[in-house]
């Protein structure tokens, strides 16, 4: 099962080590422990991770999906802000090891 989201902004969750990333499920269904990777451009910046949760939270007045990541590592959360995010597109997938 795979799923695609588009990033409207990120969001920070300090007190729960937690990186967000608000947006649209342009398709599919996403659940927690799917992982998620920008998009097969070359010139895109590498992101990965394992989606934490799945929650409903309101920035600049709206409120809509946002896939949290967590983080323990200062130098990943910096990486992942680092990304201008507006507007990328996640693939997400089911990865079973």
């Amino acid at each position: 099962m795979t799923a695609r989201f588009e990033v409207h902004r990120a969001v920070i969750l300090r007190d729960r080590y937690l990186f967000g990333l608000s947006g649209v499920i342009e398709d599919g269904m996403v659940h927690t422990g799917m992982l998620a990777s920008l998009g097969d451009d070359e010139d895109a910046p590498k992101f990965e991770g394992t989606v934490h949760g799945v929650e409903y939270l309101e920035t600049d007045g709206i409120a809509g999906p946002t896939l949290t990541f967590h983080y323990r590592d200062p130098r990943k959360l910096e990486r992942w802000e680092s990304i201008r995010w507006e507007g990328k597109k996640l693939h997400l997938e089911w990865v079973f090891e």
